[in-house]
């Protein structure tokens, strides 16, 4: 019999820590969903500032298929990372870096101002 009770008392000791495990997760995923909304404001604002139409797309790709924020009817997706792996970033003097996966497109990482810059100058060019 005290071999049930001490077996019940563990059982009933594991279900607390993990009940709590889970309120932590919830707070950790609330964190992370506005740190990701601070991005999204941040990328918007940033594109506003070279006379770009932008909009944040309400939290993104949980609840728009096409991306998180729609700039001059472009859409992007916004990930934010603790680091960034080194190979993607540019070295020495470079502006930006062009990598590609096997069977996949080319892709390009570049600076956001130096994407808005470069946006800002065609749409301009367009509207001439």
């Amino acid at each position: 019999m005290e071999n049930w009770i001490n077996s019940m008392t563990i059982l009933r000791t594991k279900l607390k820590d993990k009940m709590e495990k889970k309120e932590k997760n919830v707070k950790r995923g609330r964190r992370n969903r506005q740190r990701g909304a601070e991005l999204q404001r941040q990328v918007v604002s940033l594109a506003k500032e070279f006379d770009l139409v932008a909009h944040n797309r309400d939290r993104g790709g949980a609840q728009h298929e096409m991306g998180d924020v729609e700039i001059e009817e472009k859409y992007f997706g916004c990930k934010r990372r603790k680091a960034i792996p080194r190979w993607v970033l540019p070295e020495k003097q470079e502006e930006g870096v062009f990598f590609i996966q096997d069977r996949g497109p080319l892709m390009v990482a570049v600076q956001a101002d130096l994407l808005f810059f470069m946006m800002g100058m065609i749409k301009k060019s367009i509207q001439e």
